[in-house]
């Protein structure tokens, strides 16, 4: 049987869905592997285990539907960095994107005057997640790896050279670096020079439909047979797996991590430097903000604050017993720092306003509200042509009502959930479908559809103004 492998190496795991020629979902395989916290603000994962898990999908996949796939095609999540030797094995971790040992150099670059200019040729704001930074770090803190390293790489080309024996990368996740300009599509040379580094030590940027061969001898045993396209970030392929292809289209994602996103036809960019502008293909830029604090912040309550080992559902489940605006219990949700809109690596989560009155379940309504109100903020900083009608959401929180009922009445637009939850994997399989077998057509996919509740809008706006006001007032003195 022909079928046809999308890949999505997440933060906590990598997944892999098999398809077959009319979409249908085959098989799904997902192994999850550790971050290590060696270091106050170091966030780092082991490249193999991400590998083997790869691998370890693949091998379940081709058990369950007895062949090997004809398509292989990756969504990986941003801003990691490996350093590598010439025969591109490992000289450090993953160093992900929550990693924020390089805050003091990203600070350090937000004073410079030509920040700026800067900001307009990369599209991406400064921060400690760029392995712009990240390099830097390693140059003047671990100089004997910095010089013995060949290549720096993300975890994507990582699998992608254990697979493929090519060092490839797509424009979306290279602008992710912050080493890229996106005007030209090529690495600049202003941007290396802060980094330290040369071209000849970047992958080559290659489209994200670009297709690979196998290479012998690779882990899986792939012959020559399958495609393997580079494919892009996971916050690209949700948009294009879960169809949000316009401008009319806004795609919100909560799952550790939490993002929201939109795709136009033009560059478009925030004096205030707030959001990020990435090339995806050719007349196309995905314009966004991504926040470290999604539903981690309510595993961090349900499992540490409160140390409840009852189902998760049943925990979100209480916040649908109180108002709107916790009985005025507001939180700042930047319990890992926080990138968009404050891009503030040392923020801090802030509880505010508690009093005895306050149980459990104000404080699981007053962290999902956090996180909605933060992306709300977000896709208020973008700098969009014009409104957009509706919100398509995908990621772990849309088997929650709650979560999603409360985005559709505080943005008071219809929210779709895409049918296929795991968007990423089934974007970057659409994608690779496009170059390799565009005979094959995936037919759309049936939607549920929440419509927002108009009677409760300005409850939702006056709580959002509460948490406005209370970020401005504190986050400068964080």
């Amino acid at each position: 049987m022909q079928y046809f492998v999308g890949i999505d190496i997440g933060t906590g795991s990598t997944k892999a869905i098999a398809y077959d020629s009319l979409g249908k979902v085959l098989a799904k395989a997902q192994l999850g592997y550790p971050t290590m916290h060696v270091q106050p603000d170091f966030s780092e994962q082991d490249p193999h285990t991400i590998l083997l898990a790869v691998i370890h999908c693949l091998k379940e996949l081709e058990q369950t539907v007895k062949a090997k796939p004809a398509l292989i095609s990756f969504s990986a999540a941003m801003h990691s960095l490996i350093l590598v030797n010439q025969l591109g094995k490992p000289l450090t971790n993953s160093i992900i994107w929550s990693d924020n040992r390089a805050a003091q150099i990203a600070a350090q670059y937000r004073k410079d005057p030509k920040l700026i200019q800067w900001y307009k040729e990369s599209g991406v704001p400064m921060h400690a997640m760029l392995p712009l930074c990240k390099i830097k770090w390693f140059r003047e803190q671990q100089k004997q790896v910095f010089e013995s390293a060949a290549k720096f790489i993300g975890i994507k080309e990582y699998v992608l050279f254990h697979l493929t024996g090519a060092w490839v990368v797509d424009p979306a996740v290279a602008a992710a670096t912050g080493l890229l300009d996106i005007h030209t599509l090529d690495w600049k040379d202003a941007s290396l020079n802060m980094a330290g580094i040369s071209r000849q030590q970047l992958p080559e940027i290659q489209a994200a439909n670009y297709l690979l061969k196998p290479i012998a001898g690779n882990p899986f045993s792939l012959n020559q047979e399958t495609f393997i396209a580079v494919g892009s970030s996971d916050g690209a392929m949700a948009n294009l797996g879960s169809g949000a292809l316009d401008a009319n289209t806004l795609a919100i994602t909560i799952g550790t991590s939490a993002a929201v996103r939109i795709i136009q036809d033009q560059m478009h960019l925030d004096e205030q430097m707030r959001s990020f502008s990435y090339p995806i293909s050719t007349g196309q830029y995905l314009i966004g903000g991504a926040s470290n604090n999604g539903a981690q912040l309510l595993e961090w309550m349900q499992t540490k604050l409160f140390k409840n080992q009852g189902p998760t559902k049943t925990f979100f489940e209480q916040a649908d017993t109180i108002t709107i605006g916790s009985d005025g219990l507001t939180i700042l949700p930047y319990l890992s720092g926080e990138r968009a809109p404050i891009w503030k690596e040392d923020a801090k989560a802030v509880f505010f306003g508690m009093g005895s009155q306050h149980g459990q379940a104000h404080l699981v309504r007053a962290a999902m509200e956090a996180v909605v109100f933060n992306l709300y903020a977000i896709a208020q900083s973008l700098p969009l042509k014009h409104q957009p009608k509706k919100i398509m959401a995908s990621g772990g929180f849309i088997q929650n009502q709650v979560w999603l009922q409360m985005l559709a009445d505080l943005f008071q637009l219809p929210v779709e959930l895409n049918a296929d939850a795991d968007a990423s994997a089934r974007g970057a399989i659409l994608l690779g479908m496009e170059a390799a077998f565009p005979h094959i057509q995936f037919p759309a996919q049936t939607n549920q559809v929440l419509q927002p509740n108009a009677s409760v809008a300005y409850e939702y706006k006056n709580a959002f103004l509460g948490f406005e006001q209370l970020s401005k007032a504190l986050v400068p003195h964080m």
